[in-house]
């Protein structure tokens, strides 16, 4: 007795039986019974050296696709299975399958549809504003929206990130797993922090996975930028987590690409040519800047992403490193030897 095999030499036709709903043992029967269209369930199973039983589950299957008919309607007699003709039953199979496929494809793309909702109220919660400005306010909205146009970057995200050197967990604060994936699939990465930060192994790895990093000793506020089609920053500089402005007005973008621009080209200079004077480090020489300009020693320590403590006993080692008694004579000195 002849044995087919499931498979055909390219395997081609098997695969296109199973995707219509034939497992691998009822299209072996199948097959024989192409072969051989009158021979009974005892010598398919004889043919195939398989159980009977095995043979009747195929057949079952068969007929449950239609392509079977039973012996009683035909008049054959309780023994012999029919064939319904391979054309017209595979064709109907083929035709029910592709429907089947086309309903699939119309809820994918529904599905899709609740998905791009789902995300846009995501997003939403909390926001304002026009299609170009777009507001949100409170800490988890800020978290949402900046962490969100972070994981749309396709090729490039730029980002401000005066955020202080310890882990405070911030809405503000680098997303590392989004950053990571972005550089695994080839977005360029650049980001300007304070000299702290460098510090943090998250920010380390993110440099040793490719991440473009430089220092400055302030930053004026957050801010990213994604493919150069939509920033983030915050609402108020001086409070950033309380609320976060989204804009996509091109006129907008090109000023706030000019100004990372020019930040970045600023921490390249000053890395390369060292130019702060050993008697003062560049954050000391911000808190001297920042002074003369009058803000307060919060509004100080908040552009340098310190504390408040640290920032007043930076102010205290200046007033004795230039041996002056006031904050007026610190700055007439630091003016005095070009710090500001």
């Amino acid at each position: 007795m002849a044995h087919l095999c499931p498979a055909s030499h390219d395997g081609e036709e098997t695969l296109l039986l199973g995707a219509l709903g034939l497992d691998s043992g009822t299209e072996t029967v199948y097959r024989l019974m192409l072969e051989h269209p009158s021979w009974d369930v005892d010598q398919l199973a004889q043919g195939l050296g398989q159980g009977r039983s095995a043979v009747a589950r195929a057949l079952d299957s068969l007929a449950d696709l239609a392509l079977l008919r039973t012996a009683d309607t035909d008049g054959s007699g309780p023994g012999t299975p029919l064939l319904v003709p391979p054309r017209a039953g595979l064709g109907a199979l083929l035709e029910r399958r592709q429907d089947e496929l086309a309903r699939t494809q119309l809820e994918i793309e529904a599905s899709r549809s609740a998905v791009d909702a789902l995300l846009a109220d995501y997003v939403a919660h909390g926001r304002t504003g026009t299609a170009s400005v777009e507001r949100f306010t409170g800490n988890e909205a800020v978290q949402r929206v900046q962490s969100d146009l972070s994981a749309q970057a396709r090729g490039e995200l730029l980002a401000l990130a005066p955020t202080a050197a310890a882990a405070g967990g911030g809405p503000w604060d680098l997303d590392v797993a989004v950053l990571l994936d972005l550089l695994a699939r080839g977005v360029r990465v650049r980001v300007l922090h304070l000299p702290g930060v460098q510090r943090r192994s998250s920010v380390r790895r993110l440099a040793q996975a490719g991440a473009e990093m430089r220092t400055l000793p302030s930053l004026p506020l957050q801010l990213r930028i994604v493919d150069d089609a939509r920033a983030v920053l915050p609402l108020d500089p001086e409070d950033p987590d309380t609320g976060a402005v989204l804009l996509t007005e091109s006129g907008a973008l090109m000023g706030l690409r000019a100004l990372f621009t020019y930040l970045w080209d600023t921490a390249a200079e000053e890395e390369s040519e060292g130019e702060a004077p050993a008697t003062c480090s560049p954050q000391e020489r911000a808190l001297l800047r920042f002074l003369a300009e009058g803000l307060t020693d919060e509004a100080a320590a908040r552009r340098l992403g310190i504390s408040l403590r640290s920032e007043r006993r930076m102010i205290t080692a200046l007033t004795e490193r230039f041996k002056v008694s006031s904050r007026f004579q610190l700055g007439l000195q630091a003016a005095q030897q070009g710090l500001i």
